[in-house]
């Protein structure tokens, strides 16, 4: 039912976007947001808090997919 209503809402601003440019445009503005919050992370026992830390949990996380290590857990 989501996906319907989301199709028909975006259905909608392209019909009516010659006479309906602010509400357009700023639906597209909104879509190109990005969350800069990451929250904690759960390495084995040990939760990450600082920016720094987590920053390399995620890094060695994603650095074992392309490696032959076996792959952190991260929650």
């Amino acid at each position: 039912m989501t996906r319907k209503a989301k199709a028909n809402l975006e259905l909608k601003f392209a019909e009516n976007v010659k006479g309906n440019r602010k509400g357009f445009y700023k639906y597209v503005v909104g879509k190109g947001k990005t969350r800069e919050y990451v929250g904690q992370l759960l390495n084995g026992v040990e939760i990450f808090t600082q920016d720094m830390e987590k920053a390399e949990v995620l890094n060695d996380f994603f650095a074992s997919v392309f490696t032959s290590k076996p792959a952190l857990q991260v929650s």
